[in-house]
């Protein structure tokens, strides 16, 4: 890619790179790596012609959270109540997932080539794929943004007193 000076990388996020919940953490905080990762290498690359893009999925209909779901042997009896119901919740939705994979699929190879309904497009850091994907990532955007602009008058006041403002 460096010598032809073009070229898309797409490395594999996950909606859950964009908030942790209860019995995801690891696999969370793996997909926050994935997405700075991503960034970091989008930044260094941009320059050589060569994309970058973290595909943050959403749930797609697969048996993903089925009988192959494996979770810790050792349960902590004060943190049952959030997590029983979470596993039980995962394990239901297993293979009625709001998202089709042939459609994903076919909109990825759109998005990753440029053909299609994605010509003309330029490929976002991070991809968010999938309804509930979208729909997730607004509402973590949101709720950032209201943390950040309640806290900020604070925050703002650390500087050292002779930077100049």
């Amino acid at each position: 890619m460096r010598a032809q000076k073009s070229g898309v990388i797409a490395n594999v996020g996950s909606i859950a790179g964009w908030r942790g919940s209860s019995v995801t953490g690891i696999y969370s905080a793996s997909k926050y790596a994935v997405a700075g990762i991503s960034e970091s290498l989008r930044v260094e690359v941009a320059h050589l012609g060569i994309e970058v893009t973290c595909v943050d999925f959403g749930a797609f209909r697969t048996v993903l959270f089925g009988d192959n779901m494996v979770g810790a042997k050792t349960r902590i009896a004060d943190l049952e109540s959030v997590t029983a119901p979470r596993w039980e919740a995962l394990a239901a939705r297993s293979g009625r997932q709001r998202g089709d994979p042939a459609k994903a699929a076919q909109l990825l190879v759109e998005a990753l080539t440029k053909t299609g309904r994605c010509a003309g497009r330029t490929l976002p850091s991070r991809l968010a794929l999938g309804a509930d994907a979208v729909q997730g990532v607004g509402a973590v955007l949101e709720n950032a943004k209201r943390e950040l602009d309640e806290w900020s008058d604070l925050t703002v006041t650390t500087d050292c007193d002779d930077v100049a403002q």
